[in-house]
Formats: structure tokens, sequence, C-alpha cells
């Protein structure tokens, strides 16, 4: 393929083109199949008829919709951006995962949650040989 094919792309083909009326034919008679297969020609007429029937109410529903979308969507943004994420140098990240392997017992990967009663002797002997 020409590369500048690629990117401007293919003049766009008119739907009484010849050279391009049958498969213009196959693609809109596939499409009615789909769409006649998922019943999305009688959702679509259902809501069409409701929209006819109650154009404000519908209005509503669809504005609505749109502004609790836009409403939430700068909710998140605003929570994202205010986040303060703590600054921490290499030297602390090492020295947190040294600290959590060195309580939990292992990597990250192999701990087990489980709950276990604390020997009292291991508990003091842990605290009377631990370097902060």
């Amino acid at each position: 393929m020409n590369l500048k094919k690629i990117i401007i792309g293919e003049k766009m083909p008119d739907k009484n083109d010849p050279k391009y009326k049958d498969l213009h034919d196959s693609s809109v008679k596939a499409g009615k199949t789909f769409a006649e297969t998922v019943r999305l020609d009688k959702a679509a007429a259902k809501v069409q008829g409701f929209a006819s029937r109650y154009p404000k109410i519908f209005l509503c529903i669809i504005f609505g919709f749109v502004l609790f979308s836009v409403a939430l969507n700068l909710y998140c943004m605003s929570t994202a951006v205010s986040h303060k994420r703590q600054p921490s140098s290499a030297v602390e990240r090492q020295e947190k995962e040294l600290r959590f392997r060195r309580h939990n017992g292992g990597s990250r990967q192999h701990v087990e949650r489980t709950t276990q009663v604390s020997n009292p002797t291991s508990t003091r002997n842990y605290e009377n040989n631990r370097q902060d």
C-alpha cells in the first residue's frame, strides 16, 4: 500500500458509483440483517416513538445524562488533581520495603494474610534487637 494513501486516504466513494454499488448494497444489507437479529430496529423505533410523544421529557433525560456525565468527570478530575503524593526518595522507598519485609518475614508476593497469636517472647526479642 502506498504511504500517501495511508496518510491522506482514498476518495470517499459515492453510493451510486457503479464501482462501489454492489459493495455498498451488501454492506447495507448486512447492517439491516444485524439490526434485525439484535432487534436494534425495534428498540430504535420505541425510543423514537417516546421522543416524538414526549419531546420535553426525552430532552430532559438526555441532557440530564450528559450533565451528570460531565459533572462526574469533573469530580474525578478534581480529586485526581488535588491528590497529594508524598514525595519520597529512593532511600526512603528501600527503607520502607525493608521494614515491610522485616515485619512480615519475606517478599510481598509470598505474604499470607493469616491471623496468628503473637508469641510475647519473640515479640520482646524482636523489640530488643530492632534498630530504628
